[in-house]
């Protein structure tokens, strides 16, 4: 940018091209959309892995807690229910109302 827009100014002054005037400064919007869109592709790298980062620490610290506890295991199921308290009704309530 810094060579070429001084060049396209000289000629557009100059009266050698008759260029629009956005194409003569087109150098620097040109660079500008290019940082821009650099930045947000940037921001969006780092997002993506900094999710992926705390994903991965919360899994590794819930292992770490309860090793043996894995939700997919139909047994460990049971076993959540069985050791859930059982509701009782209120004294005096009528039963299943």
């Amino acid at each position: 940018m810094s060579l070429v827009l001084p060049v396209f100014l000289v000629l557009r002054l100059a009266g050698a091209v008759d260029w629009s005037w956005w194409w003569v400064l087109s150098p620097l919007w040109i660079s500008a959309l290019a940082f821009l869109l650099a930045g947000a592709l940037a921001a969006t790298a780092f997002t993506l892995v900094r999710w992926a980062v705390r994903a991965w620490v919360w899994l590794h610290f819930r292992r770490s807690l309860l090793p043996e506890l894995s939700l997919a295991d139909p047994a460990m199921w049971d076993r959540i229910e069985a050791e859930r308290p059982v509701a009782r009704e209120p004294e005096g309530a009528e039963p299943g109302s």
